[in-house]
């Protein structure tokens, strides 16, 4: 998978859309492989994991896009994500609960887990240009 990732990230370095994005997952092993994603194709990566912790890094530094697991112990990814939303932060969610998946109503991108890479950049990607625009 990381040298998937690595062929991936070169074929993709002059792209316009790199941004800082703030990852919000408490699954240890998820957190790195998508951070390590994220920041080999050319995006600044904060991570939390808890919902808690990501509102002290958004209360302290601009975040130009959040990506936040809708299940969480403590605060919920909702939750997190509605308050994104009122301070202008553009917002992914991501869920692997199949429950959730198909209950679930929100004005939020959303990609179920477990996902392709490429779905994740082409998502970030999409949702940045539609902020932006």
């Amino acid at each position: 998978m990381w040298r998937q990732c690595y062929v991936y990230a070169t074929y993709y370095t002059d792209r316009q859309h790199m941004a800082h994005i703030l990852l919000v997952e408490d699954d240890a092993d998820v957190q790195t492989v998508v951070s390590e994603f994220l920041a080999t194709i050319g995006h600044r990566v904060t991570s939390a994991t808890s919902a808690e912790e990501a509102r002290l890094i958004i209360a302290s530094e601009p975040v130009d896009l959040a990506l936040i697991d809708c299940l969480m112990s403590g605060e919920q990814g909702n939750s997190l994500a509605k308050h994104a939303l009122k301070l202008g932060i553009p917002t992914i969610l991501t869920s692997g609960d199949p429950h959730y998946i198909e209950s679930s109503e929100h004005p939020f991108p959303f990609l179920p887990k477990p996902f392709r890479l490429i779905s994740l950049d082409e998502l970030i990607a999409g949702t940045l240009h539609r902020s932006r625009e």
